[in-house]
């Protein structure tokens, strides 16, 4: 009965770990494999907006989420310009590469393009400090400004 019991207790371990590793894997930021430009860019944004709002849980935005989905749509309108071809983007790409890449814009660097998508959500949880840098004394917003800057990074071209 005991030996009944651990091996079920093993199978039921092991395909709890394949159950996990297979969904990690079908919800990771692959958006080369969209199918358009814009699916692409929904699914970074949506990627971004929930790595900064963990305590959604994923969940579908509701109508009353009126915060979040501001927050969302000034991330979309943000990341939008910088989803280009896998052609345009990376160096040498195989001719049978096709998809979408993040990339930066107008010369920044992709450390100013990480800053302002981090400013893109501050702002937007805060409107009534938009325009306004961070005073240094304020801690708590340079704290949660920091917070969400560490989740702003997104693997280009396979690397």
């Amino acid at each position: 009965m005991l030996i009944e019991w651990l091996s079920i207790k093993s199978v039921s371990r092991f395909s709890m770990v394949g159950v996990l590793a297979i969904a990690l894997v079908l919800s990771s930021p692959n958006i080369a494999k969209a199918e358009s430009r814009e699916q692409a860019v929904d699914q970074l944004t949506d990627f971004l907006f929930y790595r900064v709002n963990p305590q959604l849980n994923n969940r579908k935005l509701q109508a009353g989420d009126r915060e979040y989905s501001n927050q969302w749509r000034r991330l979309r309108e943000a990341i939008d310009p910088r989803v280009k071809s896998v052609q345009e983007v990376c160096f040498r790409p195989a001719p049978e590469e096709t998809g979408w890449e993040f990339t930066t814009i107008n010369g920044e660097t992709y450390e100013q393009t990480y800053d302002l998508l981090a400013d893109t959500i501050f702002y937007s949880r805060h409107p009534q400090r938009t325009g306004q840098p961070i005073p240094k004394s304020d801690r708590i917003g340079i704290s949660e400004w920091s917070a969400i800057r560490r989740e702003m990074y997104i693997s280009n071209c396979g690397l």
